[in-house]
Protein backbone atom coordinates (compact mmCIF):
# COMPACT_ATOMS: atom_id res chain seq x y z
CA UNK A 1 0.00 0.00 0.00
CA UNK A 2 0.85 3.49 -0.76
CA UNK A 3 0.94 6.77 1.54
CA UNK A 4 -1.67 7.97 -0.28
CA UNK A 5 -3.82 4.70 -0.35
CA UNK A 6 -3.60 4.43 3.62
CA UNK A 7 -4.39 8.24 3.99
CA UNK A 8 -7.50 7.63 1.53
CA UNK A 9 -8.62 4.65 3.10
CA UNK A 10 -8.60 6.00 6.54
CA UNK A 11 -10.18 9.26 5.31
CA UNK A 12 -13.04 7.70 3.70
CA UNK A 13 -14.08 5.17 6.98
CA UNK A 14 -14.09 8.66 8.81
CA UNK A 15 -16.22 10.13 6.39
CA UNK A 16 -14.29 13.12 6.01
CA UNK A 17 -12.58 13.07 2.15
CA UNK A 18 -11.55 16.94 2.47
CA UNK A 19 -8.14 17.77 1.34
CA UNK A 20 -7.30 19.34 4.61
CA UNK A 21 -8.31 15.73 6.18
CA UNK A 22 -6.16 14.00 3.87
CA UNK A 23 -3.58 16.18 4.34
CA UNK A 24 -3.86 15.83 7.78
CA UNK A 25 -3.96 11.93 7.79
CA UNK A 26 -1.09 11.77 5.38
CA UNK A 27 1.00 13.48 8.48
CA UNK A 28 -0.74 11.28 11.09
CA UNK A 29 0.58 7.70 8.64
CA UNK A 30 4.33 9.46 8.76
CA UNK A 31 4.70 10.03 12.43
CA UNK A 32 3.03 6.55 13.88
CA UNK A 33 5.07 4.81 10.73
CA UNK A 34 8.23 6.32 12.17
CA UNK A 35 7.19 5.30 15.63
CA UNK A 36 6.32 2.20 14.97
CA UNK A 37 9.36 1.68 13.15
CA UNK A 38 11.52 2.38 16.10
CA UNK A 39 9.68 0.19 18.29
CA UNK A 40 11.04 -3.44 16.91
CA UNK A 41 13.82 -4.59 14.93
CA UNK A 42 11.48 -5.77 11.70
CA UNK A 43 13.13 -8.28 9.25
CA UNK A 44 12.76 -5.83 6.48
CA UNK A 45 14.45 -3.31 8.53
CA UNK A 46 17.67 -5.03 8.12
CA UNK A 47 20.55 -4.26 5.44
CA UNK A 48 23.97 -6.92 5.92
CA UNK A 49 26.81 -5.02 4.75
CA UNK A 50 29.33 -6.81 3.62
CA UNK A 51 33.16 -6.94 2.56
CA UNK A 52 33.32 -3.32 3.76
CA UNK A 53 37.11 -2.04 3.98
CA UNK A 54 38.24 -0.67 7.10
CA UNK A 55 39.98 2.66 6.32
CA UNK A 56 43.55 2.76 7.83
CA UNK A 57 43.41 6.34 8.26
CA UNK A 58 40.32 6.57 10.60
CA UNK A 59 42.08 4.74 13.59
CA UNK A 60 39.34 2.49 13.86
CA UNK A 61 36.63 4.05 13.25
CA UNK A 62 33.76 2.90 11.62
CA UNK A 63 30.76 5.22 9.89
CA UNK A 64 27.60 3.85 8.95
CA UNK A 65 25.83 4.55 5.54
CA UNK A 66 23.76 7.53 6.09
CA UNK A 67 20.62 5.94 5.49
CA UNK A 68 21.70 3.47 8.89
CA UNK A 69 21.42 4.04 12.56
CA UNK A 70 22.00 0.97 14.18
CA UNK A 71 23.99 -2.00 14.27
CA UNK A 72 22.99 -5.37 14.98
CA UNK A 73 26.66 -7.54 14.81
CA UNK A 74 29.98 -6.55 13.65
CA UNK A 75 32.69 -8.84 12.06
CA UNK A 76 36.19 -8.50 11.64
CA UNK A 77 38.51 -10.13 8.78
CA UNK A 78 41.57 -9.66 7.05
CA UNK A 79 40.99 -11.83 3.87
CA UNK A 80 36.81 -11.07 3.43
CA UNK A 81 35.72 -14.55 3.43
CA UNK A 82 36.83 -16.10 7.47
CA UNK A 83 34.91 -13.06 9.96
CA UNK A 84 34.98 -13.31 14.05
CA UNK A 85 32.16 -11.73 15.46
CA UNK A 86 33.20 -8.62 17.57
CA UNK A 87 31.49 -7.74 21.34
CA UNK A 88 29.96 -4.48 21.69
CA UNK A 89 30.77 -3.04 25.24
CA UNK A 90 30.22 0.20 26.27
CA UNK A 91 32.88 2.84 26.24
CA UNK A 92 32.82 3.03 30.23
CA UNK A 93 33.88 -0.72 30.51
CA UNK A 94 36.74 -0.70 28.48
CA UNK A 95 37.76 2.26 30.68
CA UNK A 96 37.36 0.68 33.21
CA UNK A 97 38.13 -2.95 32.97
CA UNK A 98 40.22 -2.88 29.40
CA UNK A 99 43.22 -0.87 30.31
CA UNK A 100 46.36 -2.59 30.16
CA UNK A 101 44.55 -4.06 26.66
CA UNK A 102 47.32 -3.04 23.64
CA UNK A 103 47.14 -2.72 19.71
CA UNK A 104 49.50 -5.78 18.94
CA UNK A 105 48.75 -7.56 15.52
CA UNK A 106 46.08 -10.45 15.54
CA UNK A 107 44.42 -8.65 18.72
CA UNK A 108 40.48 -8.98 18.38
CA UNK A 109 39.29 -5.25 19.21
CA UNK A 110 35.71 -4.35 20.92
CA UNK A 111 34.03 -1.72 19.80
CA UNK A 112 31.21 0.81 20.84
CA UNK A 113 29.31 3.61 19.56
CA UNK A 114 30.41 7.27 19.53
CA UNK A 115 28.83 10.21 18.62
CA UNK A 116 26.88 10.74 15.63
CA UNK A 117 28.17 13.12 12.98
CA UNK A 118 27.45 14.87 9.68
CA UNK A 119 30.71 13.36 7.77
CA UNK A 120 31.80 9.96 7.75
CA UNK A 121 35.81 11.78 7.92
CA UNK A 122 37.61 13.81 10.33
CA UNK A 123 40.10 17.31 9.11
CA UNK A 124 37.82 18.00 6.21
CA UNK A 125 38.71 21.53 5.86
CA UNK A 126 36.34 23.39 3.61
CA UNK A 127 33.06 22.29 1.74
CA UNK A 128 31.70 22.92 -1.23
CA UNK A 129 28.24 22.56 -2.39
CA UNK A 130 26.99 21.88 -5.77
CA UNK A 131 23.13 22.56 -7.25
CA UNK A 132 21.29 22.57 -9.95
CA UNK A 133 17.66 23.84 -7.98
CA UNK A 134 15.80 26.31 -9.94
CA UNK A 135 14.29 27.53 -6.66
CA UNK A 136 16.69 28.84 -3.40
CA UNK A 137 17.24 26.76 -0.84
CA UNK A 138 19.07 27.18 2.41
CA UNK A 139 22.33 25.27 3.52
CA UNK A 140 23.42 24.76 6.91
CA UNK A 141 26.58 23.45 8.71
CA UNK A 142 28.07 23.49 11.97
CA UNK A 143 30.90 21.56 14.08
CA UNK A 144 34.40 22.45 14.87
CA UNK A 145 37.72 23.55 13.45
CA UNK A 146 41.38 22.20 13.70
CA UNK A 147 41.50 24.04 17.34
CA UNK A 148 38.44 22.85 18.39
CA UNK A 149 36.50 26.06 18.80
CA UNK A 150 32.63 25.92 17.61
CA UNK A 151 31.97 27.56 14.00
CA UNK A 152 28.89 27.43 11.90
CA UNK A 153 27.26 29.10 8.75
CA UNK A 154 24.40 28.49 6.53
CA UNK A 155 24.40 29.60 2.58
CA UNK A 156 21.34 30.49 0.13
CA UNK A 157 22.06 28.20 -2.77
CA UNK A 158 20.86 28.07 -6.31
CA UNK A 159 21.13 27.41 -9.77
CA UNK A 160 22.17 29.40 -12.13
CA UNK A 161 18.86 29.94 -14.97
CA UNK A 162 19.75 30.67 -18.48
CA UNK A 163 17.37 32.33 -21.05
CA UNK A 164 15.99 29.37 -22.61
CA UNK A 165 15.04 27.97 -19.09
CA UNK A 166 17.28 25.40 -18.54
CA UNK A 167 19.89 25.36 -15.06
CA UNK A 168 23.64 24.90 -15.04
CA UNK A 169 24.94 23.96 -11.57
CA UNK A 170 26.21 26.76 -9.07
CA UNK A 171 28.93 26.47 -6.55
CA UNK A 172 29.36 27.76 -3.16
CA UNK A 173 32.63 27.16 -0.45
CA UNK A 174 32.52 27.31 2.85
CA UNK A 175 34.14 30.18 4.66
CA UNK A 176 35.51 27.70 7.16
CA UNK A 177 37.53 24.97 7.90
CA UNK A 178 36.09 21.83 9.78
CA UNK A 179 37.91 19.54 11.48
CA UNK A 180 34.13 17.71 12.38
CA UNK A 181 30.76 18.47 10.96
CA UNK A 182 27.88 17.58 13.86
CA UNK A 183 25.28 19.25 11.79
CA UNK A 184 24.70 19.60 7.85
CA UNK A 185 21.15 20.24 6.94
CA UNK A 186 19.21 21.82 3.79
CA UNK A 187 15.41 22.09 2.78
CA UNK A 188 13.45 19.85 0.78
CA UNK A 189 14.26 20.18 -3.05
CA UNK A 190 13.58 18.81 -6.48
CA UNK A 191 17.34 18.10 -7.81
CA UNK A 192 20.56 16.27 -5.43
CA UNK A 193 22.86 18.68 -3.44
CA UNK A 194 26.37 17.53 -4.46
CA UNK A 195 28.75 18.05 -1.53
CA UNK A 196 32.63 17.85 -1.44
CA UNK A 197 35.62 18.73 0.72
CA UNK A 198 39.54 19.73 0.83
CA UNK A 199 40.25 15.95 2.50
CA UNK A 200 40.79 13.85 2.21
CA UNK A 201 41.56 14.12 -1.48
CA UNK A 202 40.39 10.79 -2.62
CA UNK A 203 37.12 10.62 -0.87
CA UNK A 204 33.94 10.97 -3.13
CA UNK A 205 31.72 13.63 -3.01
CA UNK A 206 28.77 12.83 -1.49
CA UNK A 207 24.90 13.28 -3.41
CA UNK A 208 22.35 14.26 -0.85
CA UNK A 209 18.78 13.17 -1.88
CA UNK A 210 16.62 15.96 -2.68
CA UNK A 211 14.01 14.77 0.27
CA UNK A 212 16.82 14.33 2.40
CA UNK A 213 17.14 16.73 4.90
CA UNK A 214 19.69 16.39 6.76
CA UNK A 215 23.03 13.88 7.30
CA UNK A 216 24.04 11.73 10.15
CA UNK A 217 25.80 9.21 10.38
CA UNK A 218 26.28 6.66 12.97
CA UNK A 219 29.78 6.35 14.14
CA UNK A 220 31.50 3.00 15.28
CA UNK A 221 34.83 2.76 16.99
CA UNK A 222 37.24 -0.28 17.25
CA UNK A 223 39.75 -0.54 20.22
CA UNK A 224 42.28 -1.35 20.13
CA UNK A 225 42.51 -0.25 16.61
CA UNK A 226 42.96 -3.49 14.70
CA UNK A 227 46.35 -4.19 12.94
CA UNK A 228 46.96 -7.70 10.54
CA UNK A 229 50.26 -8.34 8.95
CA UNK A 230 51.47 -10.76 6.51
CA UNK A 231 54.06 -12.78 6.80
CA UNK A 232 56.08 -11.12 4.95
CA UNK A 233 55.35 -8.09 7.28
CA UNK A 234 53.41 -6.53 5.54
CA UNK A 235 50.09 -4.71 6.53
CA UNK A 236 46.97 -6.42 5.59
CA UNK A 237 43.61 -5.00 4.40
CA UNK A 238 40.71 -5.13 6.89
CA UNK A 239 37.36 -5.99 6.12
CA UNK A 240 34.15 -5.12 8.01
CA UNK A 241 30.98 -7.41 8.04
CA UNK A 242 27.67 -5.68 9.77
CA UNK A 243 24.33 -6.05 10.21
CA UNK A 244 22.67 -2.57 10.14
CA UNK A 245 18.99 -1.23 10.94
CA UNK A 246 18.07 0.97 8.65
CA UNK A 247 16.85 4.45 9.11
CA UNK A 248 12.92 4.47 8.62
CA UNK A 249 11.81 5.55 5.29
CA UNK A 250 10.75 8.62 4.79
CA UNK A 251 7.45 8.51 2.87
CA UNK A 252 7.94 11.73 1.23
CA UNK A 253 5.75 11.24 -2.03
CA UNK A 254 2.51 9.85 -2.11
CA UNK A 255 3.36 6.82 -3.77
CA UNK A 256 5.79 6.07 -1.63
CA UNK A 257 5.29 2.67 0.06
CA UNK A 258 6.03 1.86 4.06
CA UNK A 259 9.06 -1.02 3.77
CA UNK A 260 7.62 -2.39 6.69
CA UNK A 261 4.90 -4.24 5.03
CA UNK A 262 3.43 -5.97 8.25
CA UNK A 263 1.86 -2.89 9.90
CA UNK A 264 -0.24 -1.59 7.18
CA UNK A 265 -3.53 -2.57 9.04
CA UNK A 266 -1.77 -0.66 12.18
CA UNK A 267 -1.14 2.38 9.84
CA UNK A 268 -4.88 2.25 8.81
CA UNK A 269 -6.16 1.70 12.29
CA UNK A 270 -3.57 4.89 14.11
CA UNK A 271 -4.68 7.28 10.86
CA UNK A 272 -8.09 6.13 11.45
CA UNK A 273 -8.01 7.19 15.16
CA UNK A 274 -6.01 10.40 14.99
CA UNK A 275 -8.65 11.74 11.90
CA UNK A 276 -11.75 10.83 14.14
CA UNK A 277 -9.91 12.60 16.99
CA UNK A 278 -9.51 15.99 14.98
CA UNK A 279 -12.94 15.34 14.25
CA UNK A 280 -13.68 15.04 18.24
CA UNK A 281 -14.87 11.57 18.03
CA UNK A 282 -13.19 10.41 21.14
CA UNK A 283 -14.83 6.56 21.71
CA UNK A 284 -14.12 6.14 17.81
CA UNK A 285 -11.07 7.19 18.25
CA UNK A 286 -10.05 4.88 21.12
CA UNK A 287 -11.22 1.67 19.55
CA UNK A 288 -9.40 2.40 16.63
CA UNK A 289 -6.55 2.81 18.49
CA UNK A 290 -7.07 -0.70 20.61
CA UNK A 291 -7.85 -2.43 17.08
CA UNK A 292 -4.11 -0.80 15.74
CA UNK A 293 -2.44 -1.94 19.06
CA UNK A 294 -3.78 -5.26 18.31
CA UNK A 295 -2.43 -5.26 14.31
CA UNK A 296 1.07 -4.12 16.28
CA UNK A 297 1.26 -7.29 18.44
CA UNK A 298 0.23 -9.68 15.49
CA UNK A 299 2.56 -8.16 13.16
CA UNK A 300 5.38 -9.14 16.17
CA UNK A 301 3.89 -12.35 16.68
CA UNK A 302 4.11 -13.13 13.11
CA UNK A 303 8.33 -12.09 13.07
CA UNK A 304 8.61 -14.36 15.82
CA UNK A 305 7.15 -17.61 14.54
CA UNK A 306 8.69 -17.27 10.77
CA UNK A 307 12.15 -16.80 12.71
CA UNK A 308 14.57 -19.35 14.45
CA UNK A 309 14.41 -19.41 18.04
CA UNK A 310 16.35 -21.49 20.52
CA UNK A 311 16.84 -21.69 24.07
CA UNK A 312 20.26 -21.89 25.57
CA UNK A 313 21.82 -20.96 29.17
CA UNK A 314 23.78 -18.43 29.49
CA UNK A 315 26.00 -18.38 32.53
CA UNK A 316 26.88 -14.69 34.95
CA UNK A 317 30.47 -13.88 34.00
CA UNK A 318 31.62 -11.65 36.69
CA UNK A 319 34.02 -8.78 35.14
CA UNK A 320 35.36 -6.86 38.43
CA UNK A 321 37.34 -8.49 40.77
CA UNK A 322 35.32 -9.46 44.30
CA UNK A 323 31.91 -8.94 44.46
CA UNK A 324 32.23 -8.54 47.81
CA UNK A 325 34.69 -6.02 49.39
CA UNK A 326 35.68 -8.02 52.97
CA UNK A 327 37.91 -11.07 52.81
CA UNK A 328 36.20 -14.53 53.61
CA UNK A 329 33.34 -14.56 50.90
CA UNK A 330 32.59 -15.57 47.50
CA UNK A 331 35.14 -13.97 45.05
CA UNK A 332 35.15 -14.40 41.19
CA UNK A 333 37.73 -16.70 41.80
CA UNK A 334 36.33 -18.47 44.73
CA UNK A 335 32.44 -18.19 44.05
CA UNK A 336 31.89 -21.09 47.05
CA UNK A 337 33.75 -18.89 49.72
Amino acid sequence: MTLLDIATFSAETTGDISSEALAYAKKAVRLKYATLYDAHNWREAMRLIDDKLLDPTLGGVVFLPYDAEEVIFLSLSYDGQNYVRLTYRERDWIERFAAPAFTLPGNTPWFYRAENLAWPYFNLGRFTFTSSEKSPFSVYISGRDENDYPKSESFILQGTINPDGSTNAASISSVNSYSIVTSLSKGITETPLTISTENPVSSVPILMPPALTELVFTQLVLTPPPIFYSSDGSPLSIYIRTQVKLKPDSLDNDMSVPRISHIWDALISFTTSALYRRLQQVQKAQASEQEAMEHVKAAINVEKNQSEMRQQCVPVIYESNDYLDHGGYATSSNPFG
